[in-house]
């Protein structure tokens, strides 16, 4: 049996599997929760320019609140996976939950990395979300139409442009001496090699070399190790002796 039609992890085995990830993703967002209630964490504002003079800062966002937001989102997306019977729904849950992940996340880590205006913050959640969804109507089509290698490469075409502009914020901040802090330029780059590595899972599994179930667990401990990510940032950046 070639590895594309390899069937998906036993329901037994999907269930243990789902819903243990369910609870790992709500014992990070419960520590990244108790650091919000706290007032500890730190609050990144945003903007909105406007030619004729705008209200400039006129919102926030509470890092470790929308962190909480992130896992809660895969928590129950696993959940939900967990338990669904038709594999066409349950790849569709997981893809909402990438969309939603990759886009929150990229919204955090730009505004990380000093963008605060709220087009530009919209509009690179919008097209980190939006991407995913290459990813889901190619793996609706055929076995083999999933090859294909032309729509995989326009979303991918279409996802790096958030983190073009991600990048370009850090070499503006590091030629005017007002770089991020070191810990959101390394994470940063964790949080982009994880992405990345989503996308690189996806397409051994459209091309067959990847099977389902080993395809799961791997998304499965990148969606974590993204949470956790978020989790080092927020406290990092709230109480930095909390990582020493």
């Amino acid at each position: 049996m070639s590895p594309a039609l390899e069937p998906a992890p036993a329901p037994d085995r999907r269930h243990t599997i789902g819903l243990a990830s369910a609870g790992a993703h709500l014992v990070v967002a419960i520590a990244l929760l108790t650091l919000a209630l706290s007032g500890a964490s730190i609050v990144l504002p945003v903007a909105l320019s406007l030619p004729a003079g705008g209200p400039g800062a006129f919102a926030s966002v509470d890092l470790a609140a929308a962190a909480v937001v992130v896992l809660l989102i895969s928590a129950l997306a696993r959940a939900v996976a967990a338990v669904e019977g038709d594999e066409v729904r349950r790849r569709g849950v997981r893809h909402l939950e990438h969309s939603q992940v990759a886009g929150i996340s990229l919204f955090l880590i730009a505004q990380l990395n000093g963008m605060a205006e709220a087009g530009a913050l919209i509009l690179c959640y919008a097209v980190g979300a939006a991407s995913v969804g290459v990813l889901w109507v190619q793996g609706q089509g055929p076995v083999e139409h999933r090859g294909a290698a032309w729509p995989y490469s326009l979303g991918a075409a279409i996802a790096i442009v958030p983190w073009g502009v991600v990048a370009l914020y850090q070499f503006v901040g590091l030629a005017a001496s007002t770089p991020p802090a070191p810990l959101v330029r390394v994470l940063t780059l964790v949080v982009l090699v994880l992405a990345a590595a989503m996308w690189l899972v996806e397409r051994r599994w459209q091309l067959g070399t990847l099977t389902d179930a080993r395809a799961e667990l791997i998304r499965t401990a990148l969606m974590l190790a993204n949470g956790l990510a978020l989790l080092v940032l927020a406290v990092g950046l709230a109480r930095p002796s909390a990582l020493l």
